[in-house]
C-alpha cells in the first residue's frame, strides 16, 4: 500500500511544480493587469495544496 502512495505522490510531484509555475505567472499577470480571471488564482492555491497533501499522505506524515 505504501509503494502505491509513493507512486501516486511521484506523479504528482511534477505537475507540483507546472501548478507553481502556472500560479507565479498568474500573479505576476495579476500585477501588470493582464489576468483575465483572478479567481484562478484561489483556484491554483488550492490545487497545490491538494498536491501537497498527497504527497504528504504519502510519506506517512
Amino acid at each position: 500500500m505504501a509503494e502505491k502512495q509513493a507512486k501516486k505522490a511521484e506523479k504528482v510531484l511534477k505537475p507540483l511544480a507546472d501548478l507553481q509555475k502556472e500560479l507565479l505567472e498568474a500573479r505576476r499577470g495579476l500585477i501588470e493587469g493582464t489576468l483575465q480571471n483572478p479567481h484562478k488564482i484561489k483556484a491554483l492555491r488550492k490545487e497545490i495544496a491538494r498536491s501537497k497533501t498527497l504527497i504528504n499522505q504519502g510519506k506517512g506524515a
